[in-house]
């Protein structure tokens, strides 16, 4: 139930932070792949394949934390648990800026999944 204190502009705005947020998020991990891969596989001398599996590999290990995920967010709330999500999701991205071979660029990818 809302807050009784929260006006429709305050909804508004908050509603626009998350989105905002959350369209960075996808589009500085999801959609990486599709754009860079070739440039990463050339980068890493890899082929683009192995690009993609690190990826795919980030995407089962997301399936399995994010059980972990919300019973985290069911005992803490939702604010401390995207505050950490956040941080590991940074460290995640400047590994992935710093990958020097294809172990690198799963263990990257180990972390922003």
């Amino acid at each position: 139930m809302p807050s009784p204190t929260a006006t429709p502009g305050h909804r508004t705005r908050v509603v626009a932070a998350l989105g905002t947020a959350q369209t960075l998020a996808w589009a500085s991990s999801y959609y990486v792949p599709a754009i860079l891969a070739p440039s990463i596989a050339a980068e890493l001398r890899i082929g683009v394949p192995v690009v993609f599996a690190a990826f795919s590999f980030a995407l089962i290990v997301s399936a399995f934390v994010g059980p972990l995920a919300g019973r985290l967010i069911d005992r803490h709330g939702g604010r401390p648990v995207l505050a950490a999500t956040s941080l590991v999701f940074a460290a995640g991205l400047a590994a992935l800026a710093h990958a020097q071979d294809a172990l690198t660029l799963f263990a990257a990818w180990l972390l922003l999944g």
